[in-house]
């Protein structure tokens, strides 16, 4: 495994041109703009989960007790709805997709069994409380939690941040092949694999420093450059990327509307794959979202001409639409897909184009109900106008500041 200062150079430079197309603000900073919009949650869910581990009140006499297993749990499953809530998703521990798919049941199960209980609680004290030897503990965790390398990599994270961070196998790997680097973690949930993955980000962390002329970069800030590389290879197609007009050796850069109509689509494929996805490979009952068009360019076609019909106003609303990258763009009044009858498809008919915050606000309630509600917001505000323009009327005398601080 060599790190190529070449393949990184080239690899960082299309990184750039990424953010920019993505979100039409060039790359200034690992610390702002959309890679700290992104990863900024990193460190503080870290100090979250810290606080909900307490491996500091875990005493030797209380291994297999139940405790020391019930604390390390809550440390993982951290999801607050609230705006602005941190929710952990260094690994897949929620209970959507049945109790197999999640990557800490081995914990869970382990609450029953008493045996396994105390084997997996003393591992977990030895990592938190002791000096024992990490690697030793590593393989021991692995084996006794079904090698489930995020759930490994994550309480080694939580262990030391200066050395240890979580992982994506998939995602990761992606993006180290896109920085020349010749290295996999995918299936791979082992002591050396997981060493020579933080050796990686380590030499990562010298090259954005070297390289990339960025100071003072962490390692989980070059986590978080590789997470959102591997993040933006996903969501911007190729053929804007590559799309080069006659005369110039620049990537094409699309102005806000079309950034905010690329954007939708991707959206829409997005869940329409995920839902497929998912629906194969956990074999289990739910909703699936389809997409009833021949193909991205025909998808893409239809929002624009809805965004024309709808004369880039809200369908739900008549707000008119604020665009991606545009100075003063405020995000609840981008534009975002959404379906009529929420129990069909992303197919022709079905599909409007609403405000973020009114896509947010309606979920998966039919037009009308959400029509219906709307209208008694809307009725109530203008009877309080009303009124207020009554009490105004009778001091017409009054200046024009009084007036201001009557209402």
């Amino acid at each position: 495994m060599d790190f190529n200062p070449q393949s990184f150079r080239q690899a960082f430079d299309r990184f750039q041109k990424l953010v920019l197309i993505y979100s039409g603000h060039p790359f200034t900073s690992l610390n702002e703009g959309l890679v700290e919009g992104w990863e900024r949650y990193k460190p503080r869910l870290r100090e979250l989960a810290l606080t909900k581990l307490d491996a500091t009140s875990w005493d030797k006499d209380n291994i297999g007790r139940g405790q020391i297993l019930e604390l390390t749990i809550g440390a993982i499953e951290i999801q607050d709805n609230r705006p602005g809530g941190l929710k952990n998703n260094f690994l897949f521990w929620q209970n959507r997709f049945g109790h197999t798919s999640r990557e800490h049941r081995a914990l869970l199960d382990a609450q029953q069994d008493g045996n396994a209980r105390r084997s997996i609680e003393s591992v977990l004290f030895d990592l938190f409380r002791t000096d024992a030897d990490e690697r030793a503990l590593f393989e021991k965790l692995s084996e006794l939690t079904g090698r489930k390398y995020t759930l490994s990599a994550y309480l080694y994270f939580l262990k030391d941040m200066n050395r240890f961070m979580p992982i994506q196998p998939t995602g990761f790997d992606r993006a180290f092949h896109e920085l020349g680097i010749d290295f996999t973690t995918l299936r791979n949930c082992n002591w050396d694999n997981y060493r020579r993955f933080n050796d990686i980000l380590r030499q990562i962390r010298t090259a954005l420093e070297d390289l990339a002329a960025l100071k003072n970069v962490r390692l989980v800030d070059a986590h978080s450059f590789v997470w959102a590389f591997t993040t933006l290879l996903k969501r911007v197609p190729d053929d804007i990327e590559t799309a080069v007009p006659k005369g110039r050796g620049e990537a094409r850069i699309l102005g806000g509307r079309d950034r905010s109509i690329t954007n939708m689509r991707m959206s829409i494929l997005g869940t329409v794959s995920q839902s497929r996805g998912q629906t194969v490979a956990r074999n289990i009952q739910m909703k699936v979202k389809d997409l009833g068009f021949d193909s991205d360019q025909a998808l893409d076609a239809y929002l624009r001409e809805r965004m024309k019909i709808q004369g880039d106003r809200c369908a739900l609303t008549g707000i008119p639409f604020h665009f991606h990258g545009n100075p003063g763009a405020d995000k609840f009044l981008l534009p975002s897909p959404d379906r009529r009858d929420s129990d069909g498809h992303y197919a022709p008919g079905n599909i409007q184009v609403v405000c973020q915050f009114a896509n947010f606000w309606k979920r998966d309630m039919k037009d009308e109900e959400f029509m219906r509600l709307l209208t008694l917001v809307r009725n109530e505000d203008a009877v309080r106008s009303e009124m207020l323009g009554a009490d105004v009327g009778d001091n017409e005398v009054s200046s024009g500041s009084e007036r201001a601080s009557s209402l």
